[in-house]
Formats: structure tokens, C-alpha cells, sequence
């Protein structure tokens, strides 16, 4: 009887698990459409820019202007703080 609770608490610590990891916001990326109006639709670090040049109908999440970004902020050229590198766009400071 022991074992049988033991595998009932696992199988309910793996759906809590699974439950808690598909209710997760998935952001986006680096140079992908957004909409200006969702809060933090952008990964950390950037912000949804409307103000693309060459494409004034379409938000682009693009880096934070005036704010670099810290470790694990994605990045593009030299938008990461001092001290850190963006190894290409796309990535993450490091």
C-alpha cells in the first residue's frame, strides 16, 4: 500500500509540474512582430518598438532604448551593460 502512494504523490508532483510549465507566458524574441498594447510581450531586455525604420505598420520587439541589457537579457550589437557581450543578435548578454 506504501508504494502505491508513493507513485500517486509522483504522479501528482509531475502534473502540478506540467500544469505550472504550460500556465508559463512564453515571450517574444528579438526582432519579431508584437503588439504594442500586451505588457511584457517582449522577452527581458526588450520592448515593443513601433518606430522601426523602413516599417512604421509593424511593433518589433527590439532592444529597450536608453537601457542595456543585463545578463541574460537578449541582445543585438552593443545593447548589453558594461562588461558584458552580446555574442551575436539574437542571443543572451553574457
Amino acid at each position: 500500500m506504501h508504494f502505491f502512494t508513493k507513485i500517486l504523490a509522483f504522479a501528482s508532483v509531475v502534473s502540478l509540474t506540467s500544469a505550472s510549465l504550460l500556465m508559463e507566458r512564453q515571450c517574444t524574441s528579438l526582432g519579431l512582430p508584437c503588439d504594442s498594447t500586451v505588457p511584457n510581450e517582449c522577452c527581458g531586455g526588450l520592448s515593443c518598438v513601433t518606430d522601426v525604420p523602413g516599417n512604421s505598420q509593424t511593433s518589433f520587439c527590439q532592444p529597450t532604448p536608453g537601457v542595456c541589457g543585463t545578463e541574460g537579457d537578449q541582445c543585438a550589437g552593443s545593447s548589453c551593460c558594461t562588461g558584458l557581450i552580446c555574442p551575436f543578435p539574437g542571443a543572451t548578454c553574457i
